[in-house]
């Protein structure tokens, strides 16, 4: 079906990955794959995958599993953090476009996004519509899309969670640390020692 979020059709699983990497000693590759593997419910990494190239059902090792599923609790806090730190009661920009605007609610325009945008991400909607049951690294980056997406045909199309842009940029900044710090944090959080890792 277009459209929907279905990456295994065309990529190996992660546990093809991570059981490779074991195999050959790459344990540059084993960060990402625990990640991606940990947007998978908990139910579905253990139950395993079945071989692109043998049709076995493969399994990754307990303390493999655990790494992940710890990993896992990790991403999802370093997730709430941000949105505690820097989404919920965001204030404008200093360079707000709307700070001089005479009625309240206008003034107001940019915090209401703010707010909005975190009401979309804790109601989870990229998690539903994308099949994505667990992925904090694209809800982190979907912070900032929503407030450029285009409006949906047929809606009301009143921009609810577009700021200004000098508030859009300021937070596109934030977004991006946050993003990085998240990518540089995934060996620990896995428990895998990859020296590289950057």
């Amino acid at each position: 079906m277009e459209g929907t979020y279905a990456p295994r059709r065309a990529l190996p699983h992660p546990i093809e990955i991570i059981l490779l990497a074991r195999e050959i000693d790459a344990p540059a590759l084993l960060p990402s794959a625990m990640y991606d593997l940990s947007r998978y419910t908990p139910s579905q990494a253990a139950l395993g995958c079945t071989s692109s190239q043998t049709g076995a059902i493969l399994r990754l090792g307990d303390d493999d599993l655990l790494n992940m599923l710890r990993g896992r609790e990790h991403a999802s806090r370093f997730f709430s953090t941000f949105i505690v730190n820097e989404l919920e009661g965001r204030e404008p920009s200093l360079w707000c476009l709307h700070r001089k605007e005479e009625k309240p609610i206008d003034r107001r325009a940019c915090q209401i996004a703010f707010e909005t945008i975190t009401f979309e991400l804790l109601r989870d909607v990229n998690g539903v519509v994308n099949n994505r049951t667990s992925d904090p690294l694209y809800a982190i980056s979907d912070a900032e899309l929503l407030q450029t997406k285009e409006d949906m045909p047929g809606g009301d199309n009143v921009p609810t969670m577009r700021t200004c842009e000098p508030c859009r940029s300021e937070f596109g900044t934030v977004v991006d640390t946050a993003k990085e710090e998240f990518w540089r944090k995934l060996p620990v959080w896995f428990c895998v020692d990859v020296p590289t890792w950057g």
